[in-house]
């Protein structure tokens, strides 16, 4: 697999960062423990997690690794809207190589609405164009 392009623009960067969360964030590892091993984690504290992930059907621990990941994407989503507001409402800015990341470029739905598009396979405007609603 050939390693992705280094960004070099402010929107760049931003696009990867999002993408990033977007595919980083596609299953996690509770999820596919919970659907490979039939536990919830390998970690030393968890036994009444993992006796209790054990003690459910196949279909228990399908639905409850979807609704883990539920709660991983919206609590990403929340951070991100914190993020967003901050920005907008704060005058905080993200920048790179010492460049502002505008959220003008995106969506128009701020971060977490970048985040959950791509979660959903929104495409990203082509340029440097922003999205129409």
């Amino acid at each position: 697999m050939l390693p992705k392009p280094q960004p070099t623009t402010p929107l760049e960067a931003y696009r990867a960062i999002i993408d990033e969360l977007a595919s980083e964030t596609s299953v996690g590892v509770s999820e596919s423990l919970l659907l490979q091993s039939g536990i919830y984690s390998k970690a030393l504290g968890e036994p009444a997690a993992n006796e209790f992930a054990r003690s459910l059907s196949p279909e228990q621990r399908g639905l409850l690794a979807k609704m883990l990941h539920s709660e991983r994407i919206d609590a990403i989503h929340d951070v991100l809207a914190v993020l967003t507001w901050w920005v907008t409402c704060r005058d905080v800015a993200l920048t790179f190589r010492g460049q502002e990341m505008s959220l003008e470029l995106t969506s128009g739905e701020g971060f977490h609405g970048d985040f959950i598009g791509r979660c959903e396979g929104w495409e990203w405007p082509k340029g440097d164009a922003p999205a129409q609603a």
